[in-house]
């Protein structure tokens, strides 16, 4: 958006405010029912009874920990990821966040920790499509040789 202040922007002003939330010790088939029954890709994973904010669970995680490796559709999730931001941080923050850690999605927590919204990709590319280009290169960017050869054993 020509002479927009990004900066200005607040993850509130833009993130999704339906949260579906699930504990971490849920199975993976139940999760990609709740996913396929509400339309989202990801749910945060919190604490039962206390709703802390643990990670997220997207369907691709359920996809490569669990479908791929041949586990059983009963396997408990676990919070894959911890990453999430403040309402109160700017766009360009939760942008740079995404950028660095190569991924589209962040929890959005309120001052409590607990879910108040989740912000995408493509949330920021709708407000601010240059923004939203520079995340999407930064998540597509080449993985280093050096990351994709850990935890592989030697010969």
């Amino acid at each position: 958006m020509a002479g927009h202040d990004d900066r200005m922007v607040r993850v509130r002003d833009v993130m999704s405010r339906q949260v579906f939330t699930v504990s971490p010790t849920d199975s993976a088939q139940s999760v990609a029912r709740l996913m396929a029954e509400t339309g989202v890709g990801a749910v945060p994973v919190e604490t039962p009874g206390v709703g802390t904010i643990l990670g997220i669970v997207t369907d691709r995680d359920i996809v490569t920990s669990v479908v791929a490796k041949g586990l059983s559709s009963s396997t408990a999730v676990f919070a894959v990821s911890a990453e999430s931001c403040e309402e109160h941080d700017s766009l360009l923050l939760a942008a740079q966040k995404m950028h660095d850690l190569r991924i589209r999605r962040l929890v959005v927590v309120n001052e409590k920790r607990q879910a108040a919204g989740i912000v995408a990709l493509a949330d920021i590319s709708r407000v601010n499509p240059e923004l939203g280009g520079l995340v999407l290169e930064g998540i597509n960017r080449p993985v280093p040789v050096e990351s994709r050869l850990e935890g592989m054993s030697t010969c």
